[in-house]
């Protein structure tokens, strides 16, 4: 292609050309500047050419995405390298619509090269659509979540109930044991308790050692562990 083709000045049949093409087309010079936009590009953001060339095709990129993209073209100038970036763009209406902007270098026939073209696809919908699932896939994963949370608690709660049942319904302990090992669980000492149920000492002492001794458990953390276990008395006590 010729190289006053791609340069800072375009002949009239190549604009004419260009205009015929739906898609917005650009051409940067190797200063990163814009040397020509087409009547896609114009008609999509409302502007003149005139506000477009040089610096100017930037303005009307998003203010967080123009700086990116003024970068990239550097680095893809210094590396003879395509460039490509989805980025912000504001239509003519005001609102600002993600565009795939893609870009290659052009050479002269001498292999140096004179410029970039490139193109601009409008990703909006497609961004839209993967955010939507994305949002989707969070819900589902949050839903889930939640639900396992709740099983988990059902179960608990269940497993608790039946202990619960389990532990008053034992044939091994008697009413008084139980009473007892419930104050125990609960932190009283020994002479407490006794004065509680208005009975001695020694026969708390002996209700301990048959609790002990038929629950198979050899100290009183044991006997505790086994009341909050079977939901004789709650775990916060």
């Amino acid at each position: 292609m010729d190289t006053d083709v791609l340069g800072l000045e375009f002949s009239p049949e190549m604009k004419k050309a260009l205009d015929w093409v739906p898609a917005m087309i650009w051409v940067a010079d190797l200063a990163g500047g814009c040397d020509h936009v087409n009547q896609a590009w114009l008609t999509f953001t409302g502007r003149n050419l005139e506000d477009c060339v040089g610096d100017g095709w930037v303005s009307a990129m998003h203010p967080e995405d123009g700086p990116v993209w003024q970068g990239l073209v550097a680095e893809a100038i210094r590396n003879v390298a395509p460039v490509s970036m989805e980025c912000r763009l504001r239509r003519r209406d005001g609102r600002y619509r993600w565009l795939l902007k893609s870009g290659a270098p052009v050479f002269s026939g001498e292999n140096k090269c004179i410029g970039f073209v490139g193109h601009c696809s409008d990703v909006s919908t497609q961004r839209q659509a993967l955010e939507s699932l994305s949002q989707a896939r969070q819900k589902q994963r949050s839903l889930l979540s939640s639900l396992r949370e709740a099983v988990t608690v059902v179960d608990d709660f269940l497993h608790v109930e039946e202990s619960g049942k389990k532990a008053h319904q034992d044939e091994r302990l008697t009413p008084r044991q139980r009473e007892i090992l419930h104050l125990i669980a609960r932190g009283f000492a020994t002479r407490e308790i006794a004065t509680q149920l208005h009975v001695s000492v020694k026969t708390v002492e002996s209700h301990r050692a048959q609790l002990m001794q038929r629950l198979n458990i050899h100290d009183v953390a044991g006997l505790t562990r086994y009341a909050i276990r079977t939901g004789l008395v709650a775990s916060d006590l």
